[in-house]
């Protein structure tokens, strides 16, 4: 089913889309946008954050949309099938009434499907058209941002997206969706860091000059996701402590080297390095929870280090 709706969507799913779709990826998003704003073609960005967004697809709805393009009926009834399926949380069951099932193999193409009606298309038809200067829209799943070249027309499409998504079950975040001033800030400046910021796909994005003097689009980890990350590393390290040192050493450089393979982006060596620390310690204090017995020194532990290597902090990935 997923590759049928994929074939029949992906020759009118706009550019701006990236999210799940082949030959795409993240990265890619990080790149279209970078570009963007190095050549300055926008200097405002509206940051749009959807509430719950797999949890409050209108099903109604998207089944209307689909019979726009889906004109076989078993097909139709399959993924009305599949949008009701149950969910297991431990031994308890549950049927909710909206929203697709989290962790499905058709829940991205299907909310690819859904927010191509909603935001995509309406950004390119009823949008674009109305706004007096340059706007372009990057969207990576339910993550997106519209940059715009006047401040004005930022506000204006706000207003009009809380409208649309609102007529289609959506929600935008009080909060997490503003309206950012992103202009390159001026030569003048002598401070190494611009003050405004946004989030896009787990990293923050700023200006920060260059050693030329040069102001450029820089990205950094946001610091959610590195807390998250270490949180996430220390749980493992508590949980697994008592099994041998080969098979936590496994474990940890794979979390490791997972988290490098997607953040390990120019830039951001800073983010990777404090990130390799962090798991240092953390391990650290976790090996010297596995008994009452004397603990490890860190000279000792040092030389495990040596005979177990973590992954080294290095740009993996390029975006500009």
């Amino acid at each position: 089913m997923r590759e049928l709706l994929e074939a029949g969507y992906e020759p009118i799913f706009h550019d701006c889309s990236y999210g799940f779709r082949r030959g795409r990826s993240a990265h890619d998003a990080l790149r279209s946008l970078n570009r963007v704003l190095f050549r300055g073609e926008v200097i405002w960005i509206l940051e749009i954050d959807v509430e719950s967004f797999f949890d409050s697809i209108d099903r109604k709805m998207f089944v209307e949309m689909l019979q726009e393009r889906v004109v076989d009926g078993s097909l139709l009834r399959l993924v009305g099938t599949c949008l009701h399926v149950g969910i297991f949380d431990g031994d308890e069951s549950s049927e909710p009434d909206d929203g697709t099932v989290q962790g499905s193999v058709l829940s991205p193409v299907l909310s690819n499907i859904y927010l191509h009606h909603v935001l995509d298309g309406w950004f390119e038809r009823d949008v674009m058209p109305r706004i007096r200067g340059r706007a372009r829209l990057i969207r990576y799943a339910d993550d997106a941002v519209i940059g715009f070249e006047y401040e004005a027309d930022a506000w204006k499409v706000l207003e009009a997206l809380r409208k649309r998504f609102e007529r289609y079950g959506l929600r935008l975040h009080p909060e997490k969706t503003r309206v950012v001033p992103f202009a390159r800030p001026d030569r003048t400046r002598t401070s190494g860091k611009a003050r405004a910021t946004f989030d896009f796909l787990g990293f923050t994005h700023d200006w920060r000059r260059t050693r030329s003097g040069r102001w450029m689009p820089w990205i950094k980890t946001r610091t959610a996701r590195f807390r998250r990350f270490i949180a996430t590393v220390a749980d493992g390290c508590r949980s697994h402590r008592h099994e041998p040192v080969k098979e936590q050493h496994t474990a940890l450089k794979r979390r490791i080297a997972g988290h490098f393979n997607y953040f390990g982006v120019n830039g951001n060596m800073s983010c990777l390095r404090r990130v390799l620390r962090a798991c240092t310690v953390v391990w650290f204090k976790w090996m010297n929870r596995r008994s009452q017995r004397a603990s490890k020194t860190w000279t000792e532990f040092n030389e495990l280090l040596r005979r177990h290597l973590l992954p080294r902090a290095s740009v993996r990935v390029q975006v500009w």
